[in-house]
């Protein structure tokens, strides 16, 4: 399940080798069906969801495994641990499966650093997370944990299953 980057990248045939930013105009050919991988993203998200919980955590695990040009860092992962049900014990602050996402996205597309000096522009990462966000108030009318939670009926396996799938979506389109 390789990938080969155009628009100036270097060409990758194994999967998660590449790390480098990707920006607007870079272009993946993809070896799979892209509807394949999106619906990969959301059964694996429910599933990590249903078995392992951790909404963060398990978006970001289900994008990683699903989508070929996510690198399978094990910092990325592990720096989204803490971060379900919105961070904190009263679940008032953002969805994690939201949060997971925009981790993933900003780890794609998103800035770096150089000691203090930071490289690359935010706009498209936060473009993908906007578009996100659209679709968590769309399905359930918030990204903040508890209503989402509400709004779902406590179905967070769901929630993981469509975040994952909703950004897998976003990124395909964007890089494909």
């Amino acid at each position: 399940m390789g990938f080969i980057l155009t628009g100036g990248l270097a060409s990758c045939k194994i999967q998660y080798e590449a790390t480098r930013i990707l920006k607007p105009g870079d272009k993946i050919s993809l070896e799979v069906d892209p509807g394949e991988i999106i619906q990969k993203a959301y059964e694996l998200g429910y599933k990590y969801e249903n078995e392992q919980k951790g909404c963060a955590r398990c978006t970001v695990a289900a994008l990683q495994d699903a989508v070929p040009f996510v690198n399978r860092s094990e910092e990325l992962f592990r720096g989204s641990t803490c971060l379900d049900g919105g961070a904190t014990p009263t679940n008032i602050a953002s969805c994690g499966a939201f949060t997971g996402s925009g981790m993933v996205i900003a780890y794609v597309c998103g800035s770096t650093r150089d000691g203090t000096v930071f490289t690359g522009s935010n706009e498209l990462a936060h473009s993908l997370i906007h578009k996100v966000h659209d679709q968590f108030v769309k399905a359930y009318g918030t990204v903040i944990c508890a209503d989402v939670r509400k709004a779902i009926n406590k179905n967070c396996p769901e929630v993981v299953g469509r975040a994952a799938k909703w950004t897998a979506q976003l990124l395909i389109e964007e890089f494909t």
